[in-house]
């Protein structure tokens, strides 16, 4: 019993190796046209996205550093400071928020107070 590795039409990993048995006759391991018993490893490495140069008899990386990045599960959670930065960020848009509606609010009081003093006419 022997470890294959299968590939797809392009030459991609299919991501697990399966075992084949030798012909009960023969005796012999009839090796699939799309399998290679190769381990798809590189300097004693794993891969990301293995590809098999089947002229050459080698797996060869084929992975970008977007495609790894796309592999990775999420990022760290935020840190407790990176936390209070972003909580005293909104609190200072809120104070915005509120200092140009007091403003405004003023400008109107003050509008409505001239329109007394001028006789309560609009």
């Amino acid at each position: 019993m022997i470890q294959i590795y299968p590939y797809d039409s392009e030459g991609f990993f299919l991501g697990q190796p399966e075992t084949l048995n030798p012909d009960p006759v023969t005796g012999q391991y009839k090796i699939p046209e799309k399998a290679t018993i190769i381990p798809p490893v590189k300097d004693g490495q794993g891969m990301w996205r293995p590809w098999f140069d089947s002229e050459k008899q080698e797996w060869i990386e084929k992975a970008d550093q977007k495609y790894k990045d796309s592999l990775k599960g999420p990022t760290d959670p935020p840190s407790a400071v990176d936390q209070l930065k972003a909580q005293s960020a909104a609190t200072m848009v809120q104070l915005a928020e509120a200092q140009n509606l007091i403003e405004s609010q003023a400008k109107m009081i003050a509008d409505l107070f001239l329109m007394l003093a001028e006789g309560g006419e609009a």
